[in-house]
């Protein structure tokens, strides 16, 4: 995976946690679903993240690229 769609994928992951987030506090169903989906979601963006810096030799040519 390329790093801007890693990125994209980082933030969507973050806003599924924080919905869990709101909906375990609200006490509404579906909280534990988000944020186990989001807290995967982060790990697979996380992880591609990290394979695109070991490979690449400077930030710039990670976000340009």
């Amino acid at each position: 995976m390329k790093s801007r769609p890693a990125l994209a994928l980082l933030l969507i992951s973050f806003a599924i946690l924080a919905m869990g987030g709101l909906f375990k506090v609200l006490h509404w169903p579906g909280a534990n679903i988000q944020l186990l989906l989001g807290t995967f979601l982060q790990v697979v963006a996380l992880v591609s993240l990290a394979i695109n810096v070991l490979r690449r030799q400077g930030w710039k040519e990670l976000i340009g690229g």
